[in-house]
């Protein structure tokens, strides 16, 4: 999953442009002669990203190839005439390639991103010529005793970045050296070869860079347990064993049989339960399947104000609600099996008004508007609204059937029905 998801990454990524820098650019008559007399090249801030063409150019002796994108110094092996090697601000992390310079004096490396100072000194020591360097605001100048080392590695020094080296340093450092020598012995005496350490191998900007690579992956980690969890949290409150409290009896069917023939308006259909289960879950934030008790009386306000236009409110009082509703945490399936024993009745007749007049408000707009499929679904509730008002029973509007297909109480399809003078001229011709 993760060399997919790298691969995708890359693909994505927008691949780096390359560009070419060649000395043919910085002389007037191009031709070989030209070349071979050339012997100063100026290719500062060109943004090249590599070198070449330069083996025309035998007889260089100074390049200027500062402020650039380069991340090696391949393209100039033949050039070994050159003296003066002007490669600063780059993004330089090899020296590999500069072994012909036999005769380098300047070599300027200041902002780049060389490490591993004795692997660089090793190359650095076939330059018996070179009198200045400049290895400034490089991973490998952040390094243990970095000025003392270069020194003692290349005697011939007179400028390390941009400072003398005086006579007197260099005494200073050649006893230093005998002590760290004599030091490094005596440590390496019974004892097995040992690392260096994070804080002796990175600069500090690397250093805060592994920190936060480091807070990411643990960030990262932590999500993934937490997603986990959730899932197995999810899982478990799905896995409903059967509980004979939550599943109405032969006795308790009857009653409700009774209700419902006693006053159709008492109990709430199985269509209205999934009206309520949107204002349930509206207080089910953590998504856990479940509200606690604090959040009951916002729930039983917005069943008495028939959030969830089913025309219908509780005919008690929260404190009986709430005794109905006693469990803690109070899940779905415990509230849905609790409301029937809950009484409710029809909503107010102002209410219901009121939301019958919004309903074919926003029909109206919706339908002037072109979206014949959204006013379609506000004048079906408009209906119902209606239906709850005007009926002394809760049954839907009469109807009817073009075939012989069942028709249910709690649901039905307006578009497969023909319909009687009772309902509302704007209804008749949305479903002409």
């Amino acid at each position: 999953m993760d060399q997919v998801f790298n691969h995708l990454i890359k693909r994505a990524t927008p691949q780096p442009i390359i560009k070419v820098g060649t000395p043919w650019q910085c002389i007037p008559i191009k031709n070989d002669k030209q070349a071979r007399d050339t012997t100063e090249v100026h290719m500062a801030n060109q943004g090249f990203n590599e070198l070449s063409q330069f083996d025309k150019f035998m007889n260089l002796e100074v390049v200027w190839l500062n402020e650039n994108q380069l991340t090696s110094i391949k393209g100039i092996e033949q050039n070994f005439r050159i003296k003066h090697l002007y490669l600063q601000k780059n993004k330089i992390s090899t020296l590999e390639g500069l072994q012909n310079l036999k005769h380098l004096e300047t070599l300027s490396l200041f902002n780049n991103e060389l490490r591993d100072l004795e692997k660089n000194l090793l190359i650095l020591k076939e330059f018996p010529g070179l009198t200045t360097l400049d290895l400034f605001n490089n991973p490998v100048a952040e390094e243990p005793y970095y000025r003392n080392r270069v020194i003692s590695a290349l005697p011939q020094l007179q400028l390390l970045d941009r400072s003398i080296i005086t006579v007197q340093e260099k005494i200073k450092v050649e006893a230093w050296y005998k002590d760290f020598k004599a030091e490094v012995k005596i440590k390496k005496k019974g004892q097995k070869k040992q690392k260096l350490l994070p804080s002796q191998i990175f600069s500090v900007g690397e250093k805060l860079l592994y920190k936060e690579v480091d807070e990411i992956k643990a960030k990262r980690e932590q999500e993934k347990a937490d997603e986990i969890q959730r899932e197995r949290t999810r899982i478990k409150q799905k896995e409903k064993t059967f509980d004979p409290n939550k599943f109405p009896t032969n006795e308790l069917k009857e009653q409700l049989r009774q209700r419902l023939h006693d006053n159709p308006m008492s109990l709430v259909n199985e269509w209205e339960k999934g009206k309520l289960k949107k204002i349930f879950k509206q207080y089910d934030k953590e998504k856990k399947g479940s509200i606690t008790q604090d959040k009951l009386q916002g729930l039983y306000g917005d069943l008495i104000n028939d959030i969830a236009n089913i025309g219908k409110v509780p005919a008690v009082s929260f404190e009986k609600f709430k005794e109905v509703m006693s469990e803690d945490p109070l899940p779905w399936d415990s509230f849905c099996f609790q409301l029937n024993h809950v009484d409710f009745q029809r909503a107010p007749e102002e209410i219901l008004q009121k939301k019958i007049d919004e309903k074919y408000k926003e029909f109206n707009r919706r339908l002037n508007a072109g979206k014949k499929g959204e006013a379609k679904e506000f004048m079906i509730e408009a209906v119902r609204l209606e239906a709850a008002r005007d009926k002394d029973e809760h049954k839907l509007p009469e109807i009817i059937p073009e075939d012989n297909t069942k028709i249910r109480s709690d649901c039905f399809d307006f578009s497969r029905y023909k319909y009687k003078s009772n309902f509302t001229d704007t209804a008749k011709y949305l479903l002409q």
